[in-house]
């Protein structure tokens, strides 16, 4: 693994963790006003839907699988959905970032996690370096279908997507 497009990350921090049904949104940089009118972006945003984790100095601390893992509080309700809340990726990421009320969505309000370096294989294996020894990893884990996608909230096109659309014929 080598320098890459997300080599723009580096100094910026992590800023928002959100979801989309089970897609991991991930923004960095400055939050600023959606260009809609409704919700915040990042400078950059990364749209994943492969196989991730998030690590820390002492090992992992979420990733993709713990969504689907219910945690509390209490046992888990008949027909439990990680859509209702209380998984626990949701657990886990409330450690490390503030919830947004009534979303699936965790904000930065600190100067944590900046990305100090970043790598791309070309499998799609992404990692970004963040400080205090924590790290994104991203590894596609299918042969069809669109694994990630790179890009600037607002700006049509540019989007880095992996892989390639006319891979996925």
């Amino acid at each position: 693994m080598n320098g890459t497009a997300f080599d723009v990350l580096v100094g910026l921090r992590l800023s928002i963790v959100r979801r989309a049904a089970d897609m991991l949104v991930v923004h960095f940089g400055e939050i600023r006003p959606h260009h809609s009118g409704r919700g915040t972006v990042g400078q950059y945003a990364l749209h994943v839907q492969c196989p991730w984790r998030f690590d820390g100095p002492l090992g992992t601390v979420t990733g993709r699988s713990d969504l689907w893992e219910y945690a509390g509080p209490g046992e888990e309700p008949e027909n439990w959905h990680h859509e209702d809340g209380f998984s626990l990726q949701d657990e886990r990421l409330s450690h490390f970032f503030v919830r947004e009320e009534g979303k699936q969505s965790w904000v930065n309000e600190s100067d944590r996690f900046r990305v100090s370096g970043s790598q791309q294989s070309d499998r799609g294996d992404v990692r970004l370096e963040l400080s205090g020894g924590y790290a994104l990893l991203v590894f596609p884990a299918g042969y069809k279908g669109e694994a990630w996608r790179f890009f600037v909230p607002g700006r049509r096109g540019d989007h880095l997507v992996f892989p390639e659309p006319a891979a996925l014929r």
